[in-house]
């Protein structure tokens, strides 16, 4: 167990997080000692008491128990005292005290300051080389009649004082054997994390996509594993997004950019005359119009998507937004040989950016012309469904492939029939992040070479606006 401890294992860190494991299971070792002395005391103890007693009760059965109680004169002193040290009797003022005859001289020096009354396991009289650890018991005759008996309790007690002295030393040594093991355990329970940083390392540094294995390692890790694979995908999702919006964006800045140069250079040839200056410099004004409408429109989005876009929100009629900009397509329309019907069954009020609103309409429109067929026709209706403003627009164009439908959505996104209209791929992504910050959603209902149908669910009345 402990030669998998490696140098990290001693670190900073892990020493830190493995002192309180240590600490606990230290005190919890020395607690658990102590409750081993607490009981062994106790029953030697226990012992020492019983012994006392029994060796009282056999000496003073020796004796006439009214002998014994007519007092210290009539007891007879030749009874044997075994394993006691000696029998005191006290009557008022009459003491008698027998000694074993193997007890030493120095033992009555403590005997002397002995109390009559006094009753308890080893216990300590005398002083320096005449100490003594005695275990004393007294009963009661009568009135006025104590026998106090007393033992050498000097043999348990040096076996209790041993035992003490050992168990210091265990629980003193065992701190070389629990700060490796709190070590070991925190690297246990540190283990999965190491692993997960070293397979997320090897992803890193690998070219290729992978996964961290998501079964096996517990209900814990699993969950884990799950969520950080869940991560990984959604940024190798977002990496592909980004190079592909990277690649729209190189293709779709190419076309003003190149015009940008070669007006500036044109008007670079024509020093002399104003007429051409003046001209590429409204080209060249036009160009970065363009240019800047596209990063003005791709911050909105970003706005949008991450909840920091500002609304102006007042109350506005829905059918008049769209009848406005039904009229400011009219041209366009009419150029394409499309046919636009607004059908307006009521008038439909809601708490809205009326700016932003119109330039969703405008999208929408925008794309159902550009994408008609000649001679077609674009049909809006503005109705109300319960709690919302529902605004659907439809058109019999070319319609768009099932494998499609799912990304124009995306930002900088255009599909391949798409390519031949001019645009920057940012219009119904623009178009979603608008309505969502309205609390409001779009959805696409489309066939190939038919036409498609986009259906907006507005809310009438936001509580939190």
């Amino acid at each position: 167990m402990f030669l998998s401890l490696s140098r990290e294992s001693f670190s900073w860190s892990r020493c830190g997080k493995a002192l309180p494991l240590f600490l606990l299971l230290w005190f919890g070792g020395a607690l658990l000692a102590f409750t081993y002395l607490m009981v062994v005391r106790t029953q030697l103890h226990t012992i020492e008491r019983q012994e006392t007693e029994k060796l009282l009760t056999a000496y003073l059965s020796n004796n006439h128990p009214a002998n014994v109680r007519s007092g210290p004169q009539h007891l007879q002193g030749g009874s044997p005292l075994q394993s006691l040290l000696f029998i005191r009797m006290i009557r008022g003022k009459d003491h008698i005290i027998v000694v074993n005859e193997h007890a030493e001289h120095s033992t009555f020096k403590g005997l002397i300051d002995l109390p009559p009354q006094k009753t308890g396991i080893w216990l300590v009289v005398g002083s320096d080389e005449a100490e003594r650890v005695l275990s004393v018991i007294t009963r009661k005759y009568g009135d006025n009649l104590l026998i106090q008996a007393a033992k050498d309790g000097s043999e348990w007690y040096g076996l209790y004082r041993k035992l003490v002295r050992q168990t210091a030393w265990v629980v003193a040594g065992s701190s070389l054997i629990l700060w490796p093991l709190a070590l070991y355990y925190v690297s246990l329970s540190l283990s999965s994390l190491v692993f997960t940083r070293k397979k997320i390392s090897e992803l890193a540094q690998t070219q290729k996509a992978g996964l961290l294995p998501e079964d096996g390692n517990g209900p814990e890790l699993d969950s884990l594993y799950k969520q950080i694979n869940r991560l990984i995908r959604q940024n190798y999702h977002l990496i592909s997004e980004m190079q592909d919006s990277l690649d729209n964006v190189a293709h779709d800045l190419r076309t003003p950019m190149t015009r940008l140069r070669s007006v500036a250079e044109y008007g670079l040839q024509a020093e002399d005359d104003a007429q051409r200056l003046r001209e590429a410099l409204s080209d060249c004004l036009e160009e970065s119009e363009r240019v800047l409408a596209m990063l003005k429109i791709m911050m909105s989005v970003a706005e949008a998507e991450s909840g920091t876009m500002q609304l102006e929100l007042q109350e506005g009629e829905i059918g008049e937004s769209l009848a406005e900009v039904v009229t400011l397509y009219e041209y366009v329309a009419e150029e394409k040989m499309v046919e636009v019907r607004l059908e307006r069954e009521t008038e439909v009020y809601a708490r809205m950016d009326c700016t932003r609103i119109s330039q969703v309409w405008a999208n929408l429109l925008d794309n159902a012309i550009k994408y008609g067929k000649e001679g077609g026709w674009v049909k809006i209706s503005v109705a109300v469904d319960g709690l919302y403003g529902v605004v659907t627009f439809e058109d019999n164009g070319m319609g768009i492939s099932g494998s499609e439908q799912g990304r124009i959505w995306e930002r900088l996104y255009r599909g391949d029939r798409s390519r031949s209209q001019k645009g920057l791929g940012l219009g119904l992504n623009y178009v979603r992040a608008v309505l969502e910050a309205h609390g409001a959603t779009i959805s696409l209902d489309s066939v190939l070479h038919e036409g498609s149908r986009f259906e907006v669910r507005l809310p009438l009345n936001r509580l939190d606006a």
